[in-house]
This record gives C-alpha cells, structure tokens and sequence, in this order.
C-alpha cells in the first residue's frame, strides 16, 4: 500500500491502536466490546483530520487491502464496491453492496460531514451491542439506495468462498465476483476478519491468507491463483 501511495504522489500514514483515540470516551466505553464498530467511526474522524490539514484529497484503506494492479484513484467523494458471493438457497448468490475499506473524499466533501454527523448520532443513541457493520457497510448500503453514492469499482472485497476458489477450488464465485465490478478489479480486501472463523462452509487460517497474496502476484506454481491477477 505504501509504495503504491507513493506511485500516485501521496503521503502514506498508518494508523494503529491510536486511531481510536479520537473517538469521544463516552462512545468508546459504551462499544468497547466492538472495536470494529468504533473503528467505522475512528476512520471517519482520521479523515476529517486530514483534510482540515489542508490536502486535497484524502483516502482511507483497511489494512487488509491488497493492491492487485497500479491505478489512479479518480477524484470525488467515492466508497469501495462490495459483490458479497455467498450460499443461498443451496445456490450462489452475489450480493452487490458498497463497503468503506476504501473511502475517499476530497476536501470539499458534502458526504463525509454528513456521514460522520449521522453515525456519531447513531452510536450515541444505541445500546450496545449493535449489528456487525452498524454505521459501516450496513448503513452505507441502505443510503447508497437511495441516493447513489459514487462507487470505486476497481477496489472490491473478497469472500470466504472466492477466497477458498482462488486457493484451488472451481471458479463459478469467483466469475460472480468479477460481474458484479463494472471495471476491472485493481485491489480487494482480503477480509482478514474471517481469519479462523467459519463462513459458508470454508475456514481460512493465517498460511492460506499467506498462499493468496503469494499467489495473487505470481509466486506460486498454482496457474488457478496466477490467473486471479487479472480480477
């Protein structure tokens, strides 16, 4: 990600346990059990920070996203684009959403006042716990259809079971992944979050994640996981 940043002509930041100390105290012992939730608002606030710092344009990746191909972000206030491939049914469905691993905004932005006004207000009135992705994906879906957010097609999200295909399996969630992206795929998330946890049937653990990105850049043998380059 960093050399990447630096292709573009960005400054790179990373941000550890210390992001979340933006996030007002009273949010952070309410939802201290969920620290992804707070962290759907601690990005938000990372992001207003650095474009009051005066740059142009800000973006936040997860640090799970790997980048497949070099690409110039477009300008504008944009979200990733989530093709959720999972069962249903006992049969394949792509569930086509939009997902904040990768936000961007440019220093005149309308949606990210909006956005952090409405989530930190949202958090405030809940009780903890609340659904996974509660001012996260969820709630970024449920506006964008309505209002239609601008989307970045290139930086996708990668299921368990697209994963479980790219390390070896057939490739029908994986062809539902790719149709669900109006342009070519340049980066996914990894959903690193799925680590030892069962979904759908597969369980990644930390060397499959490890075979995957070898693969997705041609270190490995397996032509399948080569091939997954040109997502």
């Amino acid at each position: 990600m960093e050399s990447w940043a630096g292709r573009q002509g960005f400054a790179y930041r990373r941000e550890g346990d210390e992001l979340f100390g933006r996030v007002p105290t009273v949010l952070r012992n309410r939802h201290a059990a969920q620290p992804v939730v707070l962290s759907d608002l601690a990005r938000l606030l990372w992001l207003r920070e650095v474009l009051a710092e005066g740059f142009e344009q800000a973006i936040w990746c997860d640090a799970d996203l790997l980048i497949l191909a070099d690409f110039q972000p477009h300008r504008g206030d944009r979200f990733g684009r989530e093709c959720w491939v999972q069962h249903r049914d006992e049969r394949l469905h792509p569930y086509r959403k939009i997902h904040n691993a990768w936000m961007q905004f440019d220093r005149d932005s309308v949606t990210l006042p909006f956005y952090l006004d409405r989530a930190s207000h949202l958090l405030h009135q809940a009780k903890a716990p609340v659904v996974p992705q509660f001012i996260g994906p969820k709630l970024l879906t449920a506006w964008h259809n309505i209002a239609s957010f601008a989307v970045e097609e290139r930086v996708g999200m990668l299921a368990p079971l697209v994963m479980a295909e790219l390390l070896g399996r057939d490739g029908e969630a994986t062809a539902l992944l790719r149709a669900g992206h109006r342009e070519t795929l340049c980066a996914l998330n990894l959903s690193a979050s799925f680590e030892d946890r069962r979904a759908d049937g597969v369980c990644h653990r930390a060397l499959d994640y490890e075979r995957l990105i070898d693969g997705l850049f041609g270190d490995l043998p397996d032509q399948r996981l080569r091939a997954a380059q040109s997502l």
